[in-house]
């Protein structure tokens, strides 16, 4: 928590609740772990991942609880869990399934998030400002349709299609997941996600305010 720019804090393994908490800047990356059969796992974080977090790039590879970049206003974020298997949300509890457990980006201000995986419910219940960046992926399920079940009710967001700012924010965030993935020694991983980075419009969805707050330099809390 609390991390200033100069700082680079990498963990293999996992992290627990309220880690990157009004991160200022720096780097905190959470990774998976190779464990004694040579798979890579876990990677995830607890509760309220990024918190108020103002600056700096925090990734995520696994899943995150709760409460995931709650009133994120500046810092750039990855959450890189993916969906093993298609989506099952006639089943319910979607939280169950996902890769964030719920309410994430709940009164985002400002900052930009990438998620790669399935977001889970109610999110971004108050957000005024920022973007958040989804994985559109209908061979798994991921479509817009599904995105829009995710909102929690009442929020005033819209999902749209990349603009050409939006194009460009993906590239950005997506590249220093690779980045960090191949300081790693996570090339085949990183070598796959590639692939998205040739036409981002193509797999990714966009979800911001309707009535963007005017100055985004500005928290509104």
């Amino acid at each position: 928590a609390f991390n200033l720019e100069g700082m680079k804090v990498v963990v293999e393994g996992g992290a627990q609740d309220g880690v990157a908490k009004s991160a200022f800047g720096g780097t905190v990356a959470i990774l998976k772990g190779r464990n004694p059969y040579g798979a890579y796992v876990d990677g995830s974080v607890g509760k309220s991942f990024a918190y108020g977090a103002i600056g700096g790039l925090l990734i995520v590879e696994g899943v995150a609880d709760s409460r995931f970049c709650i009133r994120l206003s500046g810092a750039d974020v990855i959450l890189g869990g993916e969906p093993e298997r298609p989506l099952r949300d006639e089943l319910g509890n979607l939280a169950a399934r996902a890769q964030a457990k719920g309410f994430a980006f709940e009164y985002m201000t400002r900052g930009r998030a990438l998620v790669l995986g399935d977001p889970g419910p109610w999110i971004c219940s108050g957000m005024t400002g920022g973007r958040v960046y989804l994985r559109h992926w209908p061979e798994m399920g991921l479509t817009e349709e599904a995105m829009r079940r995710r909102l929690a009710k009442g929020a005033k967001v819209a999902v749209k299609p990349l603009d050409l700012r939006g194009i460009e924010d993906v590239r950005e965030l997506l590249s220093a997941y690779i980045r960090v993935l191949k300081e790693a020694k996570r090339e085949e991983k990183a070598a796959r996600l590639e692939k998205l980075l040739l036409d981002p419009a193509q797999h990714f969805r966009m979800v911001e305010p309707v009535s963007q707050q005017v100055e985004q330099g500005v928290s509104t809390e």
